[in-house]
């Protein structure tokens, strides 16, 4: 392939012969830079295995003090099929910018991450941008002085009419919703909450089969209160944090 460049006012071309091999790195540059538009217009998120791994590269990190991190596939063996996808799960993370796009994967089998400040603030910045979401979705305060019965508030509403139960509802729907985000952080659990986080899956099933089931309110909170415990009793986690963020507006 042969592309031509003309500079009409100096009267000068210059000429560029592509071999197959150049066309491939132009294609793969060209589409790599589409993907790093998309995730700055859209989902900052990673995927769950390159999550996992990022962890564990973190977790690395904090042994040893350095921002490098050589060692085996094996290292990373907790995550399912992990030698067919760690290059995709790289990939993943040098696109989200999470580690240096000089990381590779010899032949043997050795890996080298080298980590960025994204990588490095990424669980910590997912956990604030958790929290922001918890802080836009909380309902308005509203101070009342003296004692109020029968109170009627709407919120997002124009010339709305409402019917009321005077009779406190639970808002089933409201719970899925927060158990549906706290379930996105089940790979993590086993590094987050230790031997805790079977109990912290099996309560999340027990909440999922009342809400399907309108049990009674009663036993949904209480289940939501061991969750919240479970989640502050781990300490130094910011995932954990979030989730118990999540439970005072219930």
């Amino acid at each position: 392939m042969e592309i031509t460049l003309m500079g009409w006012e100096n009267k000068m071309a210059i000429s560029i012969k592509l071999d197959k091999s150049g066309i491939k790195k132009i294609q793969n540059e060209l589409e790599y830079s589409l993907k790093r538009q998309m995730i700055a217009r859209g989902s900052t998120e990673l995927r769950k295995d390159s999550e996992v791994f990022l962890k564990i590269v973190l977790d690395k990190r904090n042994e040893t003090g350095k921002d490098t991190i050589v060692g085996s596939v094996d290292m990373f063996s907790s995550i399912p099929n992990i030698r067919m996808n760690i290059y995709n799960i790289m990939d993943d993370l040098k696109l989200h910018n999470c580690i240096s796009t000089q990381s590779n994967i010899c032949v043997s089998g050795e890996v080298e991450i080298i980590l960025t400040m994204d990588g490095i603030d990424y669980f910590k910045e997912k956990g604030s941008m958790l929290e922001r979401e918890v802080q836009k979705n909380m309902n308005n305060t509203n101070n009342f002085y003296g004692n109020v019965t029968g109170v009627q508030i709407q919120q997002g509403t124009v010339n709305s009419n409402q019917k009321q139960n005077v009779s406190e509802e639970f808002d089933y729907e409201k719970i899925f919703q927060i158990i549906r985000k706290i379930k996105k952080y089940d790979p993590m659990f086993d590094e987050e909450y230790g031997q805790l986080a079977s109990e912290m899956r099996d309560k999340l099933s027990e909440i999922e089969r009342l809400l399907k089931e309108k049990e009674n309110p009663s036993k949904i909170k209480v289940l939501l209160g061991d969750i919240k415990n479970l989640s502050l009793g781990v300490a130094g986690s910011v995932i954990a944090s979030g989730i118990a963020s999540l439970l005072p507006m219930v």
